[in-house]
C-alpha cells in the first residue's frame, strides 16, 4: 500500500500556497480560493490544505513527512534561502531528518530513511 494523500489545516491559505509551491517546489494541483488547495509531490502523493472550519481542525498541530533521497542538498537549499529551521539535520537510528514549520506552524519533516 502507498499513502495517497493527507490534509493539513490552515488559518490563511494565501500564505500556504507560496510556501509549498514556490519555496518547497510542489506543484499546485487544485485551488478553491480561500478554502482548499492541493499539491502534488514529485512521487505522486498529494497534500491538501484546508481552511479550518471544525473544532477538530486545529492548524499548527500536524506534521507532514517528506521522503527525500537528497536530504543534505535540500537542507542546504533551505538554509541558503534563509528559512528558519525547526530542527537541524540530525542522524537518527532510522536515518537522517530535519524540519521546519509552515506559515501555520505545521511541521514539515524531511527524512531519508536508512536502507
Amino acid at each position: 500500500m502507498d499513502l495517497d494523500s493527507a490534509i493539513l489545516y490552515s488559518h490563511d491559505i494565501t500564505k500556504i500556497i507560496p510556501f509549498y509551491r514556490d519555496t518547497l517546489g510542489f506543484k499546485l494541483e487544485y485551488e478553491q480560493p480561500g478554502k482548499f488547495v492541493s499539491f502534488i509531490f514529485q512521487g505522486g502523493g498529494r497534500l491538501g490544505v484546508k481552511t479550518t472550519s471544525e473544532e477538530r481542525e486545529k492548524p499548527g498541530h500536524q506534521t507532514v513527512f517528506i521522503s527525500d533521497s537528497q536530504i543534505e542538498t535540500t537542507y542546504q537549499k533551505i538554509k541558503d534561502i534563509g528559512l528558519k529551521l525547526y530542527t537541524e539535520i540530525t542522524e537518527k537510528p532510522w536515518g537522517k531528518e530535519f524540519s521546519l514549520l509552515d506559515p501555520d506552524g505545521n511541521k514539515v519533516l524531511f527524512i531519508r530513511r536508512n536502507a
